[in-house]
């Protein structure tokens, strides 16, 4: 399931544990609930620590039951927040020239990583 999030309520959760609480809606789904869930830090798969979420970002979700078992970060409403929130990119080899990490979509309207092929969204297919 893809969530869009709609609001980040709180870090922490119940005695300080690594949680983020937040609302959001599945993306582009016509009718959509918003739903409220609890992500523990561990279940971020791409994610370099829960204070970087905020609303406007996109989550690739897979639930163990109700609980969420892991939680990609797809794409994010501003590239600051999107860069953010993936942390530095790590660098398989030297590069012979420029790498693009992100790109927006208009499609989509959201800036989401482009890695392997900079010529189309990796969320929609729609051409760079």
């Amino acid at each position: 399931m893809r969530l869009l999030i709609s609001e980040v309520h709180n870090f922490g959760g119940f005695f300080g544990g690594d949680t983020v609480t937040l609302s959001g809606a599945e993306w582009r789904a016509a009718g959509a609930e918003e739903r409220t869930l609890t992500i523990d830090q561990a279940a971020l798969a791409n994610v370099a620590d829960r204070h970087t979420m905020t609303a406007g970002m996109l989550l690739e979700l897979a639930f163990a039951g109700e609980r969420v078992e892991r939680a990609e970060l797809l794409g994010a409403a501003g590239h600051a927040e999107l860069r953010r929130a993936l942390g530095e990119p790590t660098i398989q080899r030297p590069l012979d020239g420029p790498h693009v990490l992100s790109h927006h979509c208009d499609a989509c309207a959201l800036w989401v990583p482009t890695d392997p092929d900079p010529a189309r969204c990796p969320l929609c297919g729609a051409a760079v």
